[in-house]
């Protein structure tokens, strides 16, 4: 079977006929399917993660619940970015609110994402195979699975940019032939329209304007198809500029951001090419191989054609010397850009840089890696074909490099893609030391967070803690509109706290050191008048019993 992704027309009905169009529709839907499935499956593996979730998931969950009135009252005082995607999961909740039920939206992103991508590779360069490796790259890397596992907006920002990626694509092919004007303009919405939605699941998605607008002028279709991308990228961005100010507003949610540095490049490298170094490198060396120039490239012949003025002869030429669009000016300014820009900015302005915000970027590496293995496999045809006795076998070459990549991706990350699907994975562990209050807390007992931002275990899980009394807290979050609420002074949570037998303490352990005087001041109450009954450690969540003395 060869995966060419090249159709042939029919005119009959017979038998014949219909075989040969069963075959020729196999390149173009196989890529998109086999995606999808190795997607699929590598997303429902761990998906319960033991019914645990980190930080940014019990924030969707908690906002995902409440009424529109209440959502809007949180949205006004926090999280205002993720508006959009907190009001799409409030309708999703209608089917379930468990762990598993609010990451299926993020695993039919990805796995639409992944169809995606086959679906850009197999059109950029005209083969099945190239982008069935692209599509395979992409699911088993094993960034994409972890948040293809996550109840946040990042998989839905991913398919969203690639298909915008995509229409952009298919509008510049119509602004090529010459397309009927009022077409276009449709095209042009729909591009537009994918890229506001995009933007206000996560407003960094308009980064992608930069990559498109490298992608347009690499194409060289004239000033014309310039303005229209011009016109409909500024019209997008125009039309974002609410959700920007909301954000600025609300600045101080992204505080913690510190400023990027080398340890962050490596991070984002290990999430476009792969978990480990060794599968990183050996998919970064492929994806290099899409960008090489073709056999017979010469600087001499391309210097002297520049100094002569001479018409570009495309027989040889490279990529960046031809006229309209090609997987690498694509694929590259996508990997590159974004996440380019937002570390510089990151740098010599306001810290914004976390690479889930870029992780659309990994849709560039994995087009530039199904493509080398695909031309690897051409080179290796090329050189030892004339010695192989038979097409079967220079097929097999040809395929050789994208499987042993596809092998090497499913196989040496497996220990990393265990690793995402344990509790521990999450930054906070609330699940774990949730789990941990609801099986030995008994009827009565107090619960002190220790600060309130570990109150979102109560949040996320608030079965776990009905049995005992949250006394510290002045008003819920409900009432505030956070996810923390609010605590009462340190003399009045003093008084209380010496009317309970036993406190739960969630978060810091009791310490005289702990930053702020109320945490001092309750720490010091607790280790004066009750004693340690308990202890337990969770990743970055503590979790202690005292018992009054």
């Amino acid at each position: 079977m060869s995966l060419t992704g090249a159709g042939t027309r029919v005119g009959t009905s017979t038998g014949a006929d219909r075989g040969v169009r069963a075959r020729n529709w196999v390149p173009r839907f196989l890529p998109p399917a086999a995606a999808v499935a190795v997607m699929t499956a590598l997303g429902l593996w761990g998906l319960v993660r033991q019914n645990s979730m980190g930080n940014d998931e019990v924030a969707t969950r908690y906002a995902a619940l409440l009424s529109l009135g209440q959502l809007k009252h949180l949205l006004s005082n926090v999280d205002a970015v993720h508006g959009t995607y907190y009001l799409f999961m409030h309708v999703w909740v209608v089917l379930g609110s468990s762990p598993a039920m609010l990451r299926v939206p993020s695993l039919i992103a990805m796995a639409a994402g992944a169809a995606m991508i086959a679906i850009t590779g197999t059109r950029l360069t005209g083969s099945g195979w190239a982008g069935l490796f692209a599509g395979l790259i992409m699911a088993m890397t094993p960034s994409i699975s972890y948040y293809a596992q996550t109840a946040r907006s990042y998989a839905l920002v991913l398919a969203g940019v690639v298909a915008a990626t995509l229409v952009l694509m298919r509008v510049l092919r119509a602004e090529a032939s010459g397309q009927d004007g009022r077409r276009l303009r449709w095209w042009w919405v729909l591009y537009g329209a994918l890229i506001i939605v995009s933007s206000y699941l996560n407003e960094m998605a308009l980064l992608i304007l930069a990559a498109h607008a490298v992608t347009v002028l690499a194409a060289r279709y004239g000033r014309r198809v310039f303005e229209h991308f011009l016109v409909t990228a500024v019209v997008s961005a125009v039309l974002v500029i609410p959700l920007a100010l909301l954000s600025i507003r609300e600045r101080a949610a992204v505080g913690w951001i510190p400023r990027p540095g080398i340890h962050d490049v490596g991070i984002l490298f290990h999430d476009y090419f792969g978990g480990t170094t060794l599968v990183s490198v050996i998919i970064f060396v492929f994806a290099v191989a899409a960008l090489l120039p073709p056999r017979g490239w010469q600087w001499r012949r391309w210097r002297e054609g520049i100094r002569k003025g001479a018409a570009a002869d495309d027989t040889h030429a490279a990529w960046w010397e031809r006229s309209g669009v090609s997987l690498p000016s694509v694929a590259l300014p996508l990997l590159v850009l974004p996440a380019g820009l937002l570390m510089a900015e990151s740098v010599v302005l306001h810290p914004l840089y976390v690479d889930r915000y870029v992780l659309y970027g990994e849709a560039g590496a994995a087009l530039l890696a199904g493509a080398g293995c695909y031309r690897v496999g051409q080179w290796l045809v090329h050189e030892a074909g004339p010695r192989l006795g038979s097409v079967t076998a220079r097929r097999a070459l040809l395929v050789v490099p994208g499987v042993v990549a596809c092998v090497c991706a499913l196989v040496l990350n497996l220990g990393t893609q265990h690793k995402i699907r344990v509790p521990q994975r999450s930054q906070f562990d609330f699940g774990s030391s949730s789990a941990y209050v609801g099986a030995h807390a008994l009827p009565g007992d107090g619960v002190l967070f220790v600060n309130s931002f570990y109150r979102k275990a109560r949040l996320g899980y608030p079965s776990d803690f009905r049995d005992t009394t949250d006394f510290a807290m002045a008003k819920s979050p409900q009432q505030v509109g956070t996810f923390n609420g609010t605590d009462k002074a340190l003399p009045a949570v003093e008084s209380l706290m010496l009317s309970y037998r036993r406190i739960w303490v969630v978060g810091n352990v009791p310490s005289a050191g702990l930053a702020s005087v109320q945490m001092r001041g309750e720490s010091q109450l607790l280790i004066q008048d009750f004693r340690l009954a308990a202890k337990q450690q969770y990743r970055n969540v503590a979790v202690t019993l005292w018992v009054r003395q």
